[in-house]
C-alpha cells in the first residue's frame, strides 16, 4: 500500500519503507512527512536518502506528498528522515514573509468574503480559493472514530466583565454581565486594562463582546482518532457525530496527522469551530 520514492534526475528509486507519518496544520506553511526506511537487511543493501533529495509518497496509488529531505537519523539497518513540501523552501526560514501573506489573505477575506489558501501539489506552489466542498466527510463514533478527548469547564468562564482604561489621570470603566450565568454560577469576574485609544462607547462595546466570548461552559474536543481518510487535511471542514457527549456539527480541521504502516492507515485530528485567519507571528 505504501509507495515511497526518492526522485533522481533520470529515475525514481523505491525505498523499502516501514512506516510513514504525514502531518500539517491549518494556516501553517509546510506539510511534512517522517518516514522510517530500511537500508540494510543481512547482506542486502537498499536505497537510502540524503539531505536535499526529493521524495514522493503514494498511498494506494495516489500521490499524497512530494517534498525535500531536511533531516536524517541513521541507525544500524535503516534511518528515519523528515521531509517538507515545497512551501518550506519559501517560508521555512522567513516567517515574516508568511505573516505578510496571512495579512494579505485576511484583507482579501474582509473585502471579498472569500478565503484563499497556499498549497503545494506535485512540487508546485500555488494559491487557490479555500476548499469548501458541498459534501463533507463524516466522522462518527461506532463507525470510524476510535477515540477522542472531550472536556467541559468553567475555568475560563466569566459572568461579569469589567474593562478599564487610563487616560489623563482618569480611569474609565465599562462592564457587561450575564444574568443567567450569575444565577447559575455566581459572580465570576474578568477584569482587563485596555491600552487602546478608544472612547467610552467603544470601551462598552468591547466589554459586551468580551462577555459574549467568556459566557457559558467551555467545551473542548481534541485528539480525534479515526480510521484514515487521505483527503482529510488541515483546513478542511468535517462533520463530527459523537452522540455520547452531544456533539453533532461541522468543524474545521486545525491539525492532522496520518500514520501509515503496512496496509493500515489511521489518523488523529484536532478541530476548531471557525476557520478564522490568525494575526501573523506564525511559524
Amino acid at each position: 500500500m505504501i509507495e515511497l520514492f526518492v526522485i533522481k534526475e533520470t529515475e525514481w528509486l523505491e525505498l523499502v519503507t516501514e512506516s510513514v507519518s504525514l502531518e500539517g496544520q491549518r494556516y501553517q506553511a509546510p506539510r511534512s512527512i517522517t518516514a522510517k526506511i530500511i537500508t540494510k537487511q543481512g547482506t542486502h543493501s537498499y536505497y537510502s536518502v540524503s539531505e536535499g533529495d526529493t521524495v514522493l509518497f503514494k498511498w494506494k496509488g495516489k500521490e499524497l506528498f512530494r517534498g525535500i529531505v531536511f533531516s536524517r537519523n541513521p541507525e544500524e539497518h535503516g534511518l528515519t528522515f523528515t521531509a517538507y513540501d515545497m512551501k518550506s523552501l519559501v517560508f521555512k526560514d522567513d516567517t515574516s514573509l508568511y505573516d505578510m501573506i496571512l495579512k494579505a489573505l485576511k484583507q482579501t477575506k474582509s473585502q471579498t468574503g472569500r478565503n484563499y489558501q497556499l498549497y503545494s501539489v506535485k512540487g508546485k506552489l500555488g494559491l487557490r480559493a479555500w476548499p469548501d466542498p458541498s459534501e463533507v466527510w463524516v466522522l462518527e463514533t461506532g463507525v470510524n472514530i476510535t477515540g477522542y478527548q472531550y472536556s467541559t469547564s468553567i475555568n475560563d468562564t466569566a459572568t461579569k466583565v469589567k474593562l478599564r482604561r487610563q487616560k489623563d489621570n482618569k480611569t474609565y470603566t465599562a462592564t457587561a454581565s450575564d444574568s443567567a450565568g450569575i444565577s447559575k454560577y455566581g459572580v465570576l469576574q474578568y477584569v482587563e486594562t485596555v491600552s487602546d485609544n478608544i472612547n467610552q462607547a467603544q470601551l462598552q462595546q468591547r466589554a459586551k463582546v468580551k462577555q459574549a466570548q467568556k459566557k457559558g461552559v467551555k467545551k473542548e474536543l481534541k485528539s480525534i482518532q479515526a480510521i484514515g481518510i487521505p483527503d482529510l487535511q488541515s483546513g478542511l471542514p468535517v462533520y463530527i457525530s459523537i452522540p455520547e457527549v452531544g456533539v453533532k456539527k461541522t468543524y474545521w480541521i486545525d491539525t492532522d496527522k496520518h500514520e501509515f504502516k503496512g496496509s493500515t492507515h489511521t489518523m488523529t485530528i484536532d478541530v476548531v469551530e471557525k476557520n478564522s485567519i490568525p494575526d501573523g507571528d506564525s511559524s
